[in-house]
C-alpha cells in the first residue's frame, strides 16, 4: 500500500466497536417511540451513516420524529458510550506507529465529538489525533464530504494525493471520493467486501495492519 502523510478515520466501526452501546441505545429510543424491534439486521445500518438518516430511512419517520429519536438514544447512550465499546484489535498499535512516524492523523465522524472524546480518552486513544472533525448537537446531518473537508482546511488543504480516508461503511468511501483522496475500506468492522468494493474502495483492509 502507497505511503500518505494525512490519515482520516471513521470511528464507529474502523477505530472502535461501539455497536453494543448503539444498538442498545437505538432499541431504548425505538421503544420509547412505541416500536419493539428485535431485527438487529436492520440495526446495522446505524453503525456509520448519521443517525437522522438512518431513523428516517430505516423506519420511515418524518424530520421531527427522527430528531426526537436521536434525542432519546443521546439520553441513555450518553451514560453507556464509553463502557459499552472496544477497540478493534491492533488499533492503539497502528495510531501509535502513525504518530511516532510523523503522520498526521485525524477523525472525520458523523458521531457527535463529546462521544468520540470520550470513547477516545476512556481507550486511551485520544492522544494520537491532530484534529477531530464529528458533530455537535447543533448539526446531526453533516455529510462525510463535509467532514473530510474540514479535516483538510485544518490542515491547510493539503495536495489530496497525500491523503487517505479510512473507513468500514460506503459512506466513507463516497465520501472521499466526492472529496477526491483515496479511501481504504476495513471489512473487519461492519461493511462488507462487496460493499466496500462497489463504492470503489481505493483500498480493503483486512485488519488495521493492512493499513502499512
Amino acid at each position: 500500500m502507497k505511503e500518505y502523510d494525512y490519515y482520516l478515520f471513521d470511528f464507529d466501526g474502523t477505530l472502535c466497536d461501539t455497536t453494543e452501546g448503539i444498538f442498545n441505545s437505538i432499541i431504548y429510543s425505538l421503544d420509547c417511540f412505541g416500536i419493539k424491534e428485535t431485527d438487529y439486521k436492520k440495526l446495522e445500518f446505524f453503525v456509520g451513516p448519521p443517525l437522522f438518516e438512518s431513523y428516517k430511512t430505516i423506519y420511515n419517520v418524518s424530520d421531527e420524529d427522527a430528531q426526537w429519536l436521536i434525542n432519546k438514544y443521546r439520553e441513555r447512550y450518553k451514560t453507556k458510550a464509553a463502557e459499552e465499546s472496544r477497540l478493534y484489535d491492533g488499533i492503539k498499535e497502528l495510531l501509535k506507529r502513525l504518530k511516532e512516524t510523523g503522520k498526521k492523523v485525524a477523525i472525520a465522524s458523523s458521531k457527535p465529538i463529546v462521544f468520540v472524546e470520550e470513547i477516545s480518552a476512556y481507550h486511551g486513544i485520544d492522544k494520537y489525533y491532530d484534529f477531530i472533525s464529528a458533530e455537535d448537537f447543533k448539526s446531526n446531518h453533516s455529510s462525510k464530504e463535509d467532514l473530510i473537508n474540514k479535516c483538510l482546511a485544518f490542515f491547510g488543504n493539503p495536495d489530496k494525493e497525500s491523503v487517505i480516508m479510512v473507513g468500514d461503511r460506503f459512506y466513507d468511501i463516497d465520501g472521499a471520493k466526492a472529496v477526491g483522496v483515496d479511501s481504504a475500506g476495513a471489512v473487519y468492522g461492519f461493511g462488507t467486501e462487496e460493499e466496500l468494493v462497489n463504492a470503489g474502495a481505493t483500498y480493503i483492509l483486512n485488519s488495521p495492519e493492512d493499513l502499512f
